[in-house]
């Protein structure tokens, strides 16, 4: 092994110089001495260029890195859709599509007519349902005259059976009350009544009359009999008060023995027989005056009870009559109902007379036609067909929700199309001009939530083999959107956070 020792030219050190001294006088030891190691040393001038070099390329990689700045981008998946929504064709009112005047993907002006609907079939609907309308009507306005107690209204033929039966009981019962009220006011006539019912007033009138009449004429009879014993009592105390004269005047003839015992005791028992018949008819007459009280008292309960009878009669009526009126005002309800759904349904069938041609609300193409075919019946919640606008496409976008945070409006976006590969394509220039103000839940396309966005376009071409292509709706594209500068050296920084953190989190 040879090792050589750098040493300054012209310089040699004491162990050199003694060795070769050693070798210039001492011949014989010449040979081992040129076997030892030679140690040769490096110029400390190169050590110092390569780490200098070192120093300087590091120290200019960390300036470079936070001194220069790149364009962060955000990316965000989406496609290209029509700046105005696909316009869905509905018919306003259902109907029966009689002519098909265009065809899938034919280009079309606003107001151009689509199709034409058959006439027949809605005329004949509109004739039916004016038909039960009338009837309902003419039910309704029966129903309101026999509410009115106007029951001399003729029925409508149609009118079912039961309903009949209801409002003739109810005129009846009206009929009745009308009589029972007369017999209450004391009308004698009943001139305000039908013929039937003035015979009914005067039977009922004639009834109570009688009734009334031998009422009073026992009232008559017992007065009478009054008015006798009263004079039999007035009679009878004359005698009383003349014998009991004629005793008082011989009891001292009889106390002085000028008359006998038994003539004075047949003057005491005939005023004792005066005083007993005195006695009897002031009972029978007391008798009398209560007869009298209770006959005039049944006199009176006989008028009473016959308005109590009348009065409950009445009310009785009347119950009934509110039954039928509410089962009447139920049906007239429900024919309201009916009418106003017919009402609802003509209105529709006569705006189908007029929208009988139905024309392009917007220009554009044509497209998921249904009524490919005449005799192909519409509704109106279905569309018939859709019109793609022929307005500019927009970039339609999800950004993901950890993106959104420096997201703006007006930031300027790098747009891929997928169909035209970038990097023979180069992309499309764009403007995002809209964000939405809500995230969007997870589904099963998109399993994460993300906020819309909307891409203006700065060109609607794309160039190949130097030829202008126009983009077409439902295109997938990538956007770039650029959110902000960033320096280069913040890459590294976030790369040692998030070791330290990891870090952190591991321990």
């Amino acid at each position: 092994m040879v090792r050589i020792n750098s040493l300054p030219p012209n310089k040699t050190s004491s162990a050199d110089q003694n060795g070769d001294a050693v070798l210039a006088n001492q011949p014989s030891r010449q040979k081992v001495q040129f076997d030892k190691p030679v140690i040769l040393r490096q110029s400390p001038r190169w050590s110092r260029a390569v780490v200098w070099t070192l120093v300087g390329v590091t120290t200019f990689t960390l300036g470079w890195a936070c001194l220069a700045k790149f364009e962060e981008a955000i990316p965000a998946q989406g496609k290209l859709e029509p700046k105005g929504n696909v316009q869905p064709v509905q018919a306003p009112v259902g109907g029966v599509v009689e002519q098909v005047l265009v065809v899938e993907g034919q280009t079309v002006e606003a107001g151009d007519p689509l199709l034409r609907f058959d006439p027949e079939t809605t005329q004949a609907q509109l004739e039916s349902l004016g038909a039960i309308r009338t009837k309902l009507q003419e039910e309704n306005a029966y129903y309101r005259a026999q509410l009115a107690d106007n029951i001399n209204t003729d029925a409508p033929v149609d009118i079912a059976p039961g309903l009949v039966q209801l409002t003739s009981n109810r005129a009846a019962l009206v009929a009745e009350n009308a009589l029972y009220r007369a017999q209450l006011a004391g009308d004698a006539t009943g001139e305000s009544l039908p013929p039937a019912q003035r015979d009914r007033l005067r039977a009922a009138n004639a009834e109570l009359n009688s009734r009334l009449s031998i009422a009073n004429l026992e009232v008559d009879q017992l007065r009478r009999q009054l008015t006798q014993t009263e004079a039999q009592l007035a009679n009878a105390r004359d005698a009383l008060r003349v014998n009991q004269n004629i005793l008082d005047r011989i009891k001292p003839l009889y106390e002085a023995g000028g008359i006998g015992e038994i003539q004075y005791l047949q003057q005491e028992q005939e005023v004792n027989n005066r005083q007993t018949e005195v006695n009897r008819l002031v009972e029978e007459a007391q008798r009398l005056e209560l007869a009298i009280a209770q006959a005039q008292e049944q006199f009176r309960n006989t008028s009473i009870a016959s308005q109590d009878e009348l009065q409950q009669r009445i009310a009785a009526n009347d119950n009934q009559i509110a039954t039928i009126d509410s089962q009447l005002t139920k049906t007239i309800l429900e024919n309201d109902k009916q009418l106003q759904e017919l009402d609802s349904q003509i209105a529709q069938l006569q705006q189908t007379l007029t929208y009988q041609e139905l024309r392009a609300p917007v220009s554009g193409t044509v497209f998921n036609l249904k009524a490919n075919q005449a005799g192909y019946v519409a509704n109106s919640t279905e569309p018939i067909l859709e019109i793609v606008p022929t307005d500019a496409l927009v970039a339609r976008v999800f950004i993901t929700n950890r993106d959104i945070g420096f997201v703006r409006e007006g930031m300027e976006v790098d747009v891929r199309i997928d169909s035209f590969p970038y990097s023979e394509f180069g992309d499309v220039k764009g403007t995002l001009t809209q964000i939405g103000s809500d995230a969007l839940p997870p589904d099963q396309i998109n399993p994460n939530y993300r906020f819309p966005a909307e891409v203006t376009l700065g060109d609607q071409m794309i160039a190949i083999d130097g030829k202008p292509v126009q983009l077409q709706s439902g295109m997938s594209l990538s956007a770039n959107i650029k959110t902000r500068p960033r320096r280069v050296i913040t890459i590294f920084s976030d790369l040692f956070v998030r070791k330290i953190d990891t870090i952190k989190t591991g321990g």
